[in-house]
């Protein structure tokens, strides 16, 4: 009953057939060895010839990429499950993310910041783990924030190399003088400055019986999930400009509209309803999927389903119950049945 939409993982087959980044800098790999071949990236027909030229640098970078495109691709559907538009991808399409790439709109910047920043966070964790060969932990992160009561050491995410790595590989194949190009770069270094943004200051003590009487800190990256979900409040304000074609700037609509800034996302067309099916704009549409009856917000039925009404079934769910441990060693349960009712968009 439910409208199914491809997910991630099954976009990522052995060798990983299709690998999912936005738009232009999608990165689509026919067949990759098994064994780390340094001329791998140079094999793939989808990449650009300066983001081959960065790609062979390290043996391991196209594994790391790639992970950090599925980041992407798992964190946006999961922001979006509640929406019309879920961050549906499909997998007879080159460039993953469907037509929805071409509106310009908001879900546009959505993608385009997601994936520059799971690149970037894949990228820097990666160098803190040792995997990449020319990076390691950030020898400079006592310059970000004076030692106050504690000291720097332990291993600090150098995520200087990580947004440089993406800023090179993720920007390199888009135009300024275009409208799409000024505003898919501008989205780009909106998800890395929210990586930066957020992150955190961890500590560990030392001394005698944990007297903390020394603490050595470092700096780390929020989790990608919290940086998933500031890009999203971003997405909910994002900046409507046009686009100047004489100087080649994104401009605001309207001089008392508030002038968005580096972190904040834009963009250049209104977004469809995503009510219907209209594969032109990527739309898969609302039919089939759940809604819940009593929500005022944007995953309720009324918003949901677009005023076309919704269907309720009731179905059975099986869970243990009154579990009891035994002596020694059971543990047995009864089998307790509950009827829950769900709502699917008509």
């Amino acid at each position: 009953m439910n409208q199914q939409t491809c997910s991630s993982r099954s976009i990522f087959l052995p060798f990983f057939r299709y690998l999912g980044v936005a738009s232009s800098y999608q990165i689509l790999v026919d067949e990759i060895p098994q064994q780390p071949d340094r001329r791998g990236c140079a094999k793939l027909p989808y990449l650009k010839p300066r983001q081959k030229d960065i790609c062979s640098n390290d043996e391991k970078l196209l594994d790391v990429i790639r992970e950090g495109a599925s980041m992407g691709i798992h964190e946006c559907q999961h922001q979006f499950q509640d929406r019309r538009w879920n961050c549906s991808t499909f997998t007879n399409d080159t460039s993953v993310f469907g037509p929805v790439l071409k509106t310009k709109s908001r879900e546009t910047a959505f993608i385009y910041a997601i994936s520059s920043a799971g690149i970037m966070y894949s990228v820097t964790r990666a160098c803190s783990k040792g995997e990449l060969a020319k990076c390691g932990c950030d020898k400079k992160a006592a310059r970000w924030q004076p030692a106050v009561n504690f000291e720097w050491g332990g291993c600090s995410d150098n995520i200087r190399y990580g947004a440089r790595f993406s800023k090179k590989f993720v920007d390199s194949v888009e135009l300024e003088e275009k409208d799409h190009g000024s505003m898919n770069l501008w989205n780009n270094g909106a998800g890395r400055k929210t990586v930066k943004e957020n992150m955190q200051v961890i500590c560990k003590c030392h001394g005698v019986s944990g007297d903390c009487s020394v603490r050595v800190c470092w700096r780390k990256m929020s989790a990608f999930r919290e940086i998933g979900g500031q890009l999203k409040k971003k997405f909910d304000g994002a900046s409507f400009v046009r686009w100047d074609h004489t100087r080649y700037k994104l401009k605001r609509i309207k001089i008392a509209q508030k002038r968005p800034t580096k972190t904040d996302l834009v963009y250049l067309n209104e977004s469809p309803d995503f009510c219907e099916y209209k594969p032109e704009t990527g739309s898969l549409g609302t039919r089939g999927r759940e809604c819940k009856k009593d929500s005022p917000g944007l995953d309720g039925c009324m918003i949901m389903c677009c005023g076309r009404g919704y269907q309720t079934l009731i179905e059975e769910e099986v869970h243990d119950c009154d579990c009891k441990f035994f002596w020694c060693c059971e543990v047995v349960c009864n089998e307790c049945r509950k009827l829950t009712e769900k709502h699917y968009c008509n």
